[in-house]
């Protein structure tokens, strides 16, 4: 079935999916919040397909006869043509306004007649609406090119891979797929953007105003990363929220005022940083805040034998041209992931908890964000954890410091599965992804990413690693007075825990379990 034939034909299985609320069940509850999602994209596309059809009925017929005589007709070339009639309708229907309106028609046109496999994405409940509105947004791009179909196809293709997909994954996606057949375009379209670089301030409530700028996303990095380094000097006692902090410490070092503590004591240990210190390479507080953005592309990017895109940590894609750009920089270090080019260490020498340089680095660039399912956080600023609990009695028994065995998650998401009931497993696909997914306390398996940055960056997928010397297990002695329990109460919970895994991939792939 072609894909036209498929926006005719409506998802009845989709439609019937959404449940009731009365069920007391946690996991069925669970279970009918997807049926949802998906019932509301079912929505969403025959909203599109209507509107579309509007669009047919209203303008197209005018379009595809120049000499129409129609007063609609006779308007095109002004504000009130037959396009602002059509969405002035779908504005009025909907009580919402005339820009809402053009924008669900706009959207509508472009799932039809851009993104048709998209749109077929949206039927079938794989994206929900916001999605779809992010997709259409990023993609204007190709919008009347010849790459507007093998786009449309390869981003279809990314979106039913199994898998979730938080906004920023679902943006650097559609970007990776933009830059790599249309680098053209998007080095024209960098260029607009630079030049139109601004400032501005904006009168809000309350005699507030809100302040910003368009900058380099390198360049925005290192600004907020001073602001916080200032806000967050003060001491403990400061009566102001995080917030509140960084946009005194802003206004400080945009005025060159001083940044205070303003918890009153006498006693305020605080040693607040300066303009002037910040900006002294000899300085101590210059040293300690020193602002780290990274920035992650293939070798050949970087000396301009390809233009594959890169990728800057807490931003998201950038092209081979900005890539290049950020490298020119007189502040940059330029560092290979494994210089030596052999198979590099998994740990620390002291320990084997510990993952050394290269796989702490490699585990932050494959993950890009904290890999719970929805969280946008940057792998950056997150903890790397063992994903089977790793067992400090007898690191053998479980809980490798390993590619496969570790993964990026922010703090408060470490914290929830160290000390809730939740479970996460993490696999690795003959295509080379490293696949995971959250288990709830009820037992709903939630898959994880879609796509992890080896998507962006196949070379991570030849990255080898070196096993560390074995490790000698350390028994207790049979001769010790008091009764020793077999294994301690955390060993029993991560064996519960490793039980648990194994029982699910047994589920998956109909095999026995292992006896853990």
């Amino acid at each position: 079935m072609s894909v036209a034939e498929q926006w005719d034909v409506a998802s009845a299985d989709v439609a019937a999916a959404v449940q009731g609320v009365d069920s007391a069940d946690v996991a069925d509850l669970l279970t009918g919040l997807a049926d949802h999602r998906r019932a509301e994209a079912f929505i969403a596309w025959s909203r599109y397909r209507s509107i579309a059809r509007l669009h047919d009925l209203l303008v197209g017929s005018t379009h595809d006869h120049a000499e129409s005589t129609s007063p609609a007709s006779a308007a095109d070339l002004r504000t009130i043509d037959e396009y602002a009639q059509c969405a002035a309708r779908i504005a009025m229907t909907d009580g919402v306004s005339q820009t809402a309106g053009e924008s669900m028609l706009t959207e509508a046109l472009a799932l039809r007649d851009r993104l048709p496999e998209v749109g077929a994405c949206l039927r079938d409940g794989e994206i929900y609406p916001a999605q779809a509105r992010a997709i259409i947004s990023r993609t204007d791009l190709v919008d009347d090119t010849e790459h507007a179909a093998p786009v449309d196809a390869a981003i279809a293709a990314a979106i039913r891979r199994p898998g979730t997909w938080s906004p920023k994954r679902l943006r650097d996606m559609v970007d990776r797929i933009i830059f790599r057949h249309d680098p053209d375009s998007v080095r024209r379209r960098r260029r607009l953007a630079h030049d139109a670089r601004g400032m501005w301030v904006e009168p809000t409530r309350d005699g507030m105003a809100e302040i910003g700028a368009d900058m380099p996303a390198e360049n925005a990095r290192i600004a907020a990363a001073s602001v916080t380094t200032m806000a967050e000097s003060v001491c403990p006692h400061d009566p102001r929220s995080r917030r509140a902090r960084a946009s005194d410490a802003m206004f400080c070092l945009l005025a060159g005022n001083r940044f205070t503590c303003e918890c009153g004591r006498p006693d305020c240990a605080a040693v607040v940083p300066q303009q002037q210190d910040l900006d002294d390479p000899t300085d101590d507080w210059a040293r300690r805040s020193r602002v780290v953005v990274h920035v992650v592309c293939d070798e050949s990017t970087l000396h301009g034998t390809t233009d594959h895109p890169g990728f800057v940590d807490g931003h998201g894609v950038i092209s081979a041209d900005h890539v290049r750009d950020i490298a020119e920089r007189n502040d940059v270090t330029i560092r290979p992931l494994n210089p030596e080019g052999g198979p590099a260490p998994l740990s620390l020498p002291s320990n084997d908890y510990r993952p050394s340089t290269a796989l702490d680095t490699y585990l932050r660039i494959r993950d890009a964000y904290c890999t719970i399912p929805g969280c946008d956080r940057p792998a950056w600023t997150a903890d790397l954890d063992h994903v089977t609990e790793y067992d400090h009695t007898d690191p053998t028994a479980g809980g490798r410091t390993c590619p496969q065995g570790m993964n990026a998650k922010c703090r408060w998401h470490h914290l929830l599965k160290t000390f809730g009931s939740w479970l996460d497993d993490q696999v690795q696909g003959v295509d080379g992804q490293t696949r995971s997914r959250v288990i709830t306390p009820e037992g709903i398996v939630i898959p994880g990413a879609a796509e992890t940055n080896t998507a962006l960056f196949s070379g991570l997928r030849y990255i080898r690693f070196r096993d560390p010397p074995p490790t000698v297990r350390h028994l207790s002695s049979p001769t010790e007075a008091n009764p020793t329990r077999r294994r301690t109460r955390t060993a029993d919970k991560h064996a519960r825990r490793r039980y648990e895994r194994a029982r699910n991939r047994a589920e998956r792939t109909d095999g026995p379990l292992p006896p853990f």
